[in-house]
Protein backbone atom coordinates (compact mmCIF):
# COMPACT_ATOMS: atom_id res chain seq x y z
CA UNK A 1 0.00 0.00 0.00
CA UNK A 2 1.09 3.62 -0.75
CA UNK A 3 1.99 5.92 1.79
CA UNK A 4 -0.76 8.97 1.76
CA UNK A 5 0.33 12.06 0.02
CA UNK A 6 -0.06 14.95 2.49
CA UNK A 7 -2.05 18.14 0.48
CA UNK A 8 -4.54 20.42 1.38
CA UNK A 9 -7.69 20.56 -0.87
CA UNK A 10 -9.78 23.45 -1.05
CA UNK A 11 -12.92 23.24 1.45
CA UNK A 12 -11.02 20.39 2.91
CA UNK A 13 -11.56 21.99 6.31
CA UNK A 14 -14.78 22.40 6.45
CA UNK A 15 -15.59 18.74 4.51
CA UNK A 16 -13.57 17.37 7.86
CA UNK A 17 -16.04 18.83 9.94
CA UNK A 18 -18.99 17.25 8.21
CA UNK A 19 -17.40 13.98 7.19
CA UNK A 20 -15.18 11.40 9.63
CA UNK A 21 -12.66 11.09 6.77
CA UNK A 22 -9.77 12.32 7.54
CA UNK A 23 -7.00 13.41 4.69
CA UNK A 24 -4.99 10.20 5.82
CA UNK A 25 -7.39 7.64 5.05
CA UNK A 26 -8.86 9.47 2.54
CA UNK A 27 -5.13 8.88 0.65
CA UNK A 28 -4.91 5.34 1.66
CA UNK A 29 -7.97 4.43 0.40
CA UNK A 30 -7.81 6.69 -3.09
CA UNK A 31 -4.45 4.56 -3.89
CA UNK A 32 -5.37 1.65 -1.90
CA UNK A 33 -6.25 -0.27 -5.44
CA UNK A 34 -9.36 -1.43 -4.30
CA UNK A 35 -12.59 -0.53 -5.91
CA UNK A 36 -14.85 -0.09 -2.91
CA UNK A 37 -12.42 2.37 -0.97
CA UNK A 38 -11.71 4.03 -3.75
CA UNK A 39 -15.53 4.79 -4.39
CA UNK A 40 -15.94 5.64 -1.07
CA UNK A 41 -13.00 8.19 -0.76
CA UNK A 42 -14.27 9.66 -4.05
CA UNK A 43 -17.80 10.06 -2.59
CA UNK A 44 -16.72 12.06 0.75
CA UNK A 45 -15.45 14.76 -1.62
CA UNK A 46 -17.55 17.82 -2.81
CA UNK A 47 -17.89 17.96 -6.50
CA UNK A 48 -15.10 20.99 -6.44
CA UNK A 49 -12.44 18.82 -4.36
CA UNK A 50 -13.33 16.32 -7.17
CA UNK A 51 -11.67 18.19 -9.88
CA UNK A 52 -9.02 18.92 -8.03
CA UNK A 53 -8.36 15.44 -6.79
CA UNK A 54 -8.79 14.29 -10.79
CA UNK A 55 -6.20 16.77 -12.14
CA UNK A 56 -3.65 15.37 -9.45
CA UNK A 57 -4.27 11.73 -10.23
CA UNK A 58 -4.01 12.63 -13.96
CA UNK A 59 -0.32 14.09 -13.10
CA UNK A 60 0.78 11.17 -10.95
CA UNK A 61 -0.17 8.22 -13.18
CA UNK A 62 1.93 10.51 -16.39
CA UNK A 63 4.95 11.11 -14.09
CA UNK A 64 7.34 9.44 -15.13
CA UNK A 65 9.69 10.30 -12.51
CA UNK A 66 7.55 8.33 -10.00
CA UNK A 67 7.68 4.80 -9.23
CA UNK A 68 5.28 2.42 -10.72
CA UNK A 69 3.18 1.52 -7.50
CA UNK A 70 2.29 4.81 -7.57
CA UNK A 71 1.63 5.64 -11.06
CA UNK A 72 -0.59 2.53 -11.67
CA UNK A 73 -2.31 3.31 -8.41
CA UNK A 74 -3.22 7.13 -9.88
CA UNK A 75 -4.42 5.12 -12.61
CA UNK A 76 -6.44 2.27 -11.27
CA UNK A 77 -8.17 5.70 -9.05
CA UNK A 78 -8.91 7.59 -12.17
CA UNK A 79 -10.72 4.21 -14.02
CA UNK A 80 -12.76 3.72 -10.77
CA UNK A 81 -13.88 7.34 -10.47
CA UNK A 82 -14.67 7.28 -14.56
CA UNK A 83 -12.16 9.74 -15.28
CA UNK A 84 -10.02 7.62 -17.36
CA UNK A 85 -11.82 7.73 -20.77
CA UNK A 86 -13.52 4.43 -21.99
CA UNK A 87 -12.88 2.32 -19.22
CA UNK A 88 -16.63 1.38 -18.24
CA UNK A 89 -17.49 -1.93 -18.39
CA UNK A 90 -13.64 -3.22 -17.85
CA UNK A 91 -12.14 -5.12 -14.86
CA UNK A 92 -11.57 -2.37 -12.44
CA UNK A 93 -8.08 -0.69 -13.34
CA UNK A 94 -7.70 -3.24 -16.03
CA UNK A 95 -5.65 -0.30 -18.58
CA UNK A 96 -3.62 1.49 -16.05
CA UNK A 97 -1.97 -2.17 -14.88
CA UNK A 98 -1.77 -3.18 -18.27
CA UNK A 99 -0.06 -0.04 -19.29
CA UNK A 100 2.45 -0.31 -16.27
CA UNK A 101 2.61 -4.12 -16.41
CA UNK A 102 3.61 -3.93 -20.15
CA UNK A 103 5.97 -0.66 -19.63
CA UNK A 104 7.65 -2.77 -16.50
CA UNK A 105 8.26 -5.64 -18.85
CA UNK A 106 9.94 -3.30 -21.58
CA UNK A 107 12.72 -1.16 -19.13
CA UNK A 108 13.30 -4.75 -18.28
CA UNK A 109 14.31 -6.09 -21.33
CA UNK A 110 15.61 -3.28 -23.09
CA UNK A 111 18.93 -3.81 -20.42
CA UNK A 112 19.73 -7.02 -22.30
CA UNK A 113 18.28 -6.37 -25.89
CA UNK A 114 21.21 -6.92 -28.82
CA UNK A 115 23.08 -8.75 -26.12
CA UNK A 116 21.14 -12.62 -26.43
CA UNK A 117 21.36 -15.50 -28.49
CA UNK A 118 18.06 -17.05 -29.73
CA UNK A 119 16.87 -20.55 -30.48
CA UNK A 120 15.17 -22.07 -33.14
CA UNK A 121 11.33 -23.01 -32.38
CA UNK A 122 9.98 -26.03 -33.72
CA UNK A 123 7.30 -23.33 -36.15
CA UNK A 124 10.66 -21.55 -37.21
CA UNK A 125 10.32 -18.55 -35.06
CA UNK A 126 12.81 -17.62 -32.66
CA UNK A 127 13.00 -17.73 -28.56
CA UNK A 128 14.82 -16.34 -26.07
CA UNK A 129 15.02 -17.05 -22.14
CA UNK A 130 13.85 -13.32 -21.82
CA UNK A 131 10.76 -13.99 -23.76
CA UNK A 132 10.40 -17.13 -21.42
CA UNK A 133 11.37 -15.22 -18.54
CA UNK A 134 8.70 -11.64 -19.39
CA UNK A 135 6.06 -13.98 -20.34
CA UNK A 136 5.87 -16.08 -16.66
CA UNK A 137 6.45 -12.63 -15.05
CA UNK A 138 3.37 -11.28 -17.01
CA UNK A 139 1.32 -13.99 -16.54
CA UNK A 140 1.86 -14.54 -12.87
CA UNK A 141 1.05 -10.82 -12.03
CA UNK A 142 -2.05 -10.98 -14.40
CA UNK A 143 -2.96 -14.28 -12.00
CA UNK A 144 -2.34 -12.75 -9.20
CA UNK A 145 -4.23 -9.42 -9.52
CA UNK A 146 -7.49 -11.23 -11.50
CA UNK A 147 -7.13 -15.16 -10.55
CA UNK A 148 -10.61 -15.41 -12.25
CA UNK A 149 -9.30 -14.42 -15.59
CA UNK A 150 -7.60 -16.68 -18.42
CA UNK A 151 -4.25 -16.04 -19.90
CA UNK A 152 -3.08 -17.37 -23.41
CA UNK A 153 0.39 -16.85 -24.10
CA UNK A 154 3.10 -17.48 -26.95
CA UNK A 155 5.62 -19.42 -24.52
CA UNK A 156 3.13 -21.25 -21.87
CA UNK A 157 -1.06 -21.55 -22.03
CA UNK A 158 -2.08 -21.41 -25.99
CA UNK A 159 -5.23 -23.53 -25.36
CA UNK A 160 -8.18 -21.14 -25.06
CA UNK A 161 -10.46 -22.31 -21.90
CA UNK A 162 -13.61 -20.33 -22.61
CA UNK A 163 -13.23 -17.92 -19.56
CA UNK A 164 -15.46 -15.01 -19.94
CA UNK A 165 -12.00 -12.53 -19.66
CA UNK A 166 -8.63 -14.08 -21.08
CA UNK A 167 -5.53 -11.84 -21.54
CA UNK A 168 -3.44 -12.42 -24.62
CA UNK A 169 0.05 -12.03 -24.17
CA UNK A 170 3.35 -11.49 -26.52
CA UNK A 171 6.35 -11.07 -24.33
CA UNK A 172 8.80 -9.88 -27.25
CA UNK A 173 6.73 -8.96 -30.55
CA UNK A 174 9.89 -9.53 -32.93
CA UNK A 175 12.23 -11.86 -31.15
CA UNK A 176 14.19 -11.38 -34.43
CA UNK A 177 15.13 -7.62 -33.73
CA UNK A 178 15.20 -7.75 -30.11
CA UNK A 179 18.01 -9.91 -30.20
CA UNK A 180 19.86 -8.40 -32.85
CA UNK A 181 19.32 -4.89 -31.33
CA UNK A 182 17.00 -3.81 -34.06
CA UNK A 183 14.64 -1.42 -32.22
CA UNK A 184 11.39 -2.16 -33.23
CA UNK A 185 9.97 -4.87 -30.77
CA UNK A 186 7.32 -4.63 -28.18
CA UNK A 187 5.68 -5.93 -25.21
CA UNK A 188 1.77 -7.06 -26.31
CA UNK A 189 -0.84 -7.27 -23.77
CA UNK A 190 -4.77 -8.01 -24.96
CA UNK A 191 -7.19 -8.09 -22.91
CA UNK A 192 -10.72 -10.27 -24.61
CA UNK A 193 -14.16 -10.67 -22.78
CA UNK A 194 -16.48 -13.57 -24.64
CA UNK A 195 -13.13 -14.31 -26.87
CA UNK A 196 -13.25 -11.02 -28.70
CA UNK A 197 -10.86 -8.14 -27.63
CA UNK A 198 -11.91 -5.05 -26.18
CA UNK A 199 -8.41 -3.73 -24.54
CA UNK A 200 -5.03 -3.56 -25.83
CA UNK A 201 -1.79 -1.92 -24.67
CA UNK A 202 1.61 -2.29 -27.11
CA UNK A 203 5.25 -0.79 -25.46
CA UNK A 204 7.88 -0.32 -27.82
CA UNK A 205 10.55 0.41 -25.31
CA UNK A 206 13.31 1.30 -27.44
CA UNK A 207 11.67 3.69 -29.62
CA UNK A 208 9.57 5.29 -25.81
CA UNK A 209 6.00 4.60 -27.41
CA UNK A 210 2.81 3.17 -25.79
CA UNK A 211 -0.03 2.42 -27.77
CA UNK A 212 -2.94 1.73 -26.22
CA UNK A 213 -6.61 1.34 -27.44
CA UNK A 214 -10.19 0.42 -26.29
CA UNK A 215 -12.77 -1.12 -28.23
CA UNK A 216 -15.51 1.95 -28.95
CA UNK A 217 -13.87 4.60 -27.05
CA UNK A 218 -10.54 5.40 -28.98
CA UNK A 219 -6.85 4.84 -29.36
CA UNK A 220 -3.99 6.82 -27.91
CA UNK A 221 0.20 6.76 -28.24
CA UNK A 222 1.97 7.89 -25.32
CA UNK A 223 -1.43 9.60 -23.78
CA UNK A 224 -2.39 11.40 -26.99
CA UNK A 225 -5.16 10.17 -29.42
CA UNK A 226 -4.56 8.76 -32.61
CA UNK A 227 -6.16 8.25 -35.76
CA UNK A 228 -5.55 6.53 -38.99
CA UNK A 229 -4.58 7.70 -41.87
CA UNK A 230 -7.66 9.58 -44.10
CA UNK A 231 -7.07 8.35 -47.71
CA UNK A 232 -9.34 7.36 -50.86
CA UNK A 233 -7.31 5.85 -53.15
CA UNK A 234 -3.92 4.35 -53.26
CA UNK A 235 -1.01 6.62 -53.94
CA UNK A 236 2.72 6.26 -54.89
CA UNK A 237 3.96 8.60 -51.71
CA UNK A 238 2.00 6.57 -49.29
CA UNK A 239 3.63 3.59 -47.41
CA UNK A 240 2.71 0.20 -46.83
CA UNK A 241 3.84 -2.66 -44.32
CA UNK A 242 4.40 -5.98 -45.39
CA UNK A 243 6.55 -8.72 -43.69
CA UNK A 244 9.33 -11.00 -45.70
CA UNK A 245 7.45 -13.57 -46.57
CA UNK A 246 4.91 -11.20 -48.67
CA UNK A 247 8.51 -10.12 -50.90
CA UNK A 248 8.99 -13.71 -51.39
CA UNK A 249 6.21 -13.82 -53.79
CA UNK A 250 7.20 -10.82 -55.38
CA UNK A 251 6.55 -7.11 -55.80
CA UNK A 252 2.95 -7.08 -54.39
CA UNK A 253 0.88 -5.23 -57.15
CA UNK A 254 0.62 -2.27 -55.24
CA UNK A 255 1.59 1.66 -56.21
CA UNK A 256 2.73 2.48 -52.72
CA UNK A 257 6.49 2.34 -50.71
CA UNK A 258 6.65 -0.89 -48.92
CA UNK A 259 8.44 -1.13 -45.47
CA UNK A 260 9.29 -4.03 -43.57
CA UNK A 261 9.86 -3.90 -39.59
CA UNK A 262 9.79 -6.85 -38.66
CA UNK A 263 7.04 -6.72 -35.59
CA UNK A 264 3.56 -7.58 -36.75
CA UNK A 265 2.58 -5.12 -33.30
CA UNK A 266 4.98 -2.77 -34.57
CA UNK A 267 3.20 -2.55 -38.35
CA UNK A 268 -0.26 -2.03 -36.97
CA UNK A 269 0.81 0.20 -34.21
CA UNK A 270 1.90 2.37 -37.77
CA UNK A 271 -1.55 1.97 -39.37
CA UNK A 272 -3.20 2.88 -36.17
CA UNK A 273 -1.40 6.02 -36.11
CA UNK A 274 -1.86 6.63 -40.01
CA UNK A 275 1.87 6.04 -40.86
CA UNK A 276 1.24 3.69 -43.17
CA UNK A 277 -2.08 3.34 -45.28
CA UNK A 278 -2.47 -0.13 -45.36
CA UNK A 279 -0.32 -3.58 -43.90
CA UNK A 280 -0.06 -7.44 -44.76
CA UNK A 281 1.44 -9.87 -42.83
CA UNK A 282 1.69 -13.76 -44.06
CA UNK A 283 2.47 -16.14 -40.97
CA UNK A 284 1.41 -14.77 -37.64
CA UNK A 285 -0.91 -16.20 -34.19
CA UNK A 286 -3.15 -14.45 -32.32
CA UNK A 287 -0.86 -13.24 -29.68
CA UNK A 288 0.57 -11.18 -32.56
CA UNK A 289 -2.58 -9.48 -32.87
CA UNK A 290 -4.93 -9.35 -30.17
CA UNK A 291 -3.51 -6.87 -28.09
CA UNK A 292 -3.41 -4.54 -31.44
CA UNK A 293 -6.89 -5.70 -33.06
CA UNK A 294 -9.06 -2.83 -30.32
CA UNK A 295 -5.99 0.10 -31.33
CA UNK A 296 -5.92 -0.35 -35.05
CA UNK A 297 -10.24 -0.72 -35.07
CA UNK A 298 -10.25 1.95 -32.34
CA UNK A 299 -8.02 4.11 -33.91
CA UNK A 300 -10.82 4.02 -37.27
CA UNK A 301 -8.66 1.40 -39.30
CA UNK A 302 -9.61 -1.94 -40.90
CA UNK A 303 -7.90 -5.12 -40.10
CA UNK A 304 -9.06 -8.91 -40.85
CA UNK A 305 -7.45 -12.79 -40.68
CA UNK A 306 -8.02 -14.82 -43.57
CA UNK A 307 -9.52 -17.86 -41.23
CA UNK A 308 -12.89 -18.48 -43.26
CA UNK A 309 -14.09 -18.67 -40.04
CA UNK A 310 -12.95 -15.14 -38.92
CA UNK A 311 -10.40 -15.06 -35.82
CA UNK A 312 -12.43 -13.88 -33.34
CA UNK A 313 -14.31 -14.42 -31.01
CA UNK A 314 -11.82 -17.29 -30.44
CA UNK A 315 -12.76 -21.13 -29.67
CA UNK A 316 -13.25 -22.62 -26.78
CA UNK A 317 -10.53 -25.85 -25.97
CA UNK A 318 -8.88 -24.92 -29.16
CA UNK A 319 -5.48 -24.72 -29.28
CA UNK A 320 -4.14 -21.74 -30.82
CA UNK A 321 -0.37 -22.57 -30.98
CA UNK A 322 -1.40 -24.63 -34.09
CA UNK A 323 -3.16 -21.93 -35.72
CA UNK A 324 -1.30 -19.88 -37.99
CA UNK A 325 -2.80 -17.22 -40.52
CA UNK A 326 -2.44 -14.30 -42.53
CA UNK A 327 -4.16 -10.78 -41.69
CA UNK A 328 -4.79 -7.75 -43.84
CA UNK A 329 -5.18 -4.35 -42.73
CA UNK A 330 -5.86 -0.98 -44.16
CA UNK A 331 -6.70 2.48 -43.24
CA UNK A 332 -10.41 2.76 -43.99
CA UNK A 333 -13.14 0.51 -45.91
CA UNK A 334 -13.03 1.81 -49.23
CA UNK A 335 -9.09 1.11 -49.30
CA UNK A 336 -9.63 -2.14 -47.81
CA UNK A 337 -11.83 -3.17 -50.22
CA UNK A 338 -8.95 -2.01 -53.12
CA UNK A 339 -5.83 -3.76 -51.25
CA UNK A 340 -7.49 -7.24 -50.48
CA UNK A 341 -8.27 -7.25 -54.45
CA UNK A 342 -4.73 -6.60 -55.24
CA UNK A 343 -3.16 -9.11 -52.79
CA UNK A 344 -5.74 -11.92 -53.71
CA UNK A 345 -2.84 -14.55 -54.69
CA UNK A 346 -1.68 -13.99 -51.25
CA UNK A 347 -4.49 -13.69 -48.83
CA UNK A 348 -6.58 -16.24 -49.41
CA UNK A 349 -9.07 -18.27 -47.09
CA UNK A 350 -8.14 -20.72 -44.71
CA UNK A 351 -9.45 -22.87 -42.45
CA UNK A 352 -8.75 -23.01 -38.69
CA UNK A 353 -10.04 -26.08 -37.77
CA UNK A 354 -8.27 -27.96 -40.49
CA UNK A 355 -4.92 -26.68 -38.57
CA UNK A 356 -5.37 -28.42 -35.33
Amino acid sequence: MLRPFTITLPGAASRREKKPMNLDLFWERIFSEEAPDVRAAWEALEPEEQESVRQLLREIAADEGRVIEQRRAAGFALEIVGAAPGTDGLPPGALAFARELARDAGIRLRKVEGLLVATLKKDGTLVTEFDLEADRNISNAIRERYPDHGVLSEEQAQVFGGEEWVWVIDPIDGTSNFTWGFPTWGVLIGLLHHGTPVMGVADFPMIGHQYYGIEGAGAWLNDEPIKAAQADSLQPTQLFSACSRTLKFGKPNLPMKARISGSTGFDLAMLARGSVVGVIQQSVHVWDVAAMWPIVRAAGAQVASNLSEGLFPLIKDLDYGDIGFAILGACNETLEASVRERLSDRFKPIHALDHG
